[in-house]
């Protein structure tokens, strides 16, 4: 998907958009709180879009005008989304609640904590959540989009594949590690409910890259540590892959590769780029830091919750060798980061803005 926006003139909101398939004539939804959602076709011919082979026809242009929305120029909150992904292309930046920064989190939980993702999303314009799902033209639209000021991603994204894309276009990268035991763990129990019926039509935005996991996930006996070993020992060859060493995977390996120890110092020395990381250990201290360089308060009270169950299944899974043989690059990885924090406090904070010292 391609889409640009070319300019909110307060009554008029131009712009254009271009489905995967060349030859589709796109759909936009408008969307204002408290009203109906209007349809609005693309309508507008651009020969610049079918030159640059985008489009066959070319017709891929739209005007929201008061024709449509007779207030237009008068609505602080409304937005522009393609019909049939509900993907975000425009909302009015509003500067009593948007922050004019850009924000990359990267974070390896299979679903974002729900308290802290609701924190953030208030102060960024546009927003998208897990990011690993959009492919990559998607993704290169979203992260060049020049017309939005205030933009946040949250995901567990490959980040050599999109790390200068990011630099480039100004935005703060920032990643947020979690006990490779406990990030285990959760992503198996969350698994189990997506595999329930009621809950299946989520299971697309959440387990991407690892949709093998969820047959492993429904089947694993919780509460006898024999049985989950040997389901373990069990897994399927593409099984293990999933599970294994997942933040190594985000930070150190190229998109198409598997988690190895030479990824272990690449990983580092990714992250020993970026604007702020930090541990759900030392949470406090991440917030902080992320208030620091964005210059607002973007997470406000929220914290991370510790679910009993979760805490439980990490304590059963470190008893298991097998296991930690799977995390064996993750458990190092956050080894290092968790005494390199330890360190920040020692020395009297921090640092950041990107200084290899971080990590």
């Amino acid at each position: 998907m391609f889409f640009n926006i070319d300019a909110d003139e307060g009554g008029s909101i131009r712009g254009w958009l271009a489905l995967d398939n060349p030859s589709a004539i796109p759909v936009l939804i408008i969307v204002i709180p408290d009203r109906e959602e209007i349809r609005l076709e693309a309508n507008i011919l651009r020969s610049d879009i079918r030159e640059l082979g985008i489009h066959s026809t070319g017709q891929v242009g739209f005007n929201v005008t008061a024709d449509l929305v007779p207030d237009l120029d008068q609505i602080d909150e409304i937005t522009i989304v393609e019909a049939e992904t509900r993907l975000p292309m425009f909302r009015r930046f509003q500067i009593d609640k948007h922050i004019e920064k850009k924000l990359f989190l990267f974070d390896c939980s299979v679903m974002p904590q729900r308290l802290l993702l609701s924190a953030l999303l208030k102060h960024f314009t546009l927003s998208y959540v897990n990011a690993e799902r959009f492919p990559l033209e998607t993704m290169l639209v979203v992260i060049n989009n020049s017309f939005s000021k205030s933009l946040l991603m949250v995901g567990r994204s490959n980040f050599n594949r999109y790390a200068s894309l990011l630099n480039n276009a100004g935005y703060v990268r920032a990643a947020l590690l979690r006990d490779p035991f406990e990030e285990l763990a959760e992503r198996l129990l969350f698994l189990r409910i997506l595999s329930k019926p009621e809950t299946s039509n989520l299971s697309a935005m959440y387990t991407t890259g690892i949709e093998s996991l969820a047959a492993f996930a429904r089947g694993l006996p919780l509460d006898d540590q024999k049985a989950l070993t040997s389901a373990f020992r069990a897994v399927t060859v593409e099984q293990r892959q999933a599970l294994m060493s997942p933040m190594t995977r985000v930070f150190g390996c190229d998109f198409d590769e598997s988690p190895h120890r030479r990824h272990l110092p690449l990983a580092l020395e990714n992250l020993a780029t970026m604007d702020v990381v930090g541990t759900r250990a030392r949470f406090g201290a991440f917030k902080d830091l992320l208030t620091g360089v964005l210059g607002a308060n973007v997470l406000g009270d929220s914290s991370p919750t510790n679910f009993a169950p979760i805490q439980t299944l990490a304590a059963s899974l470190s008893r298991i060798g097998i296991v930690a043989d799977l995390l064996e690059h993750d458990l190092e990885l956050y080894s290092y980061v968790n005494d390199a924090v330890a360190a920040g406090f020692e020395d009297g904070g921090l640092e950041t803005g990107r200084d290899p010292q971080t990590i």
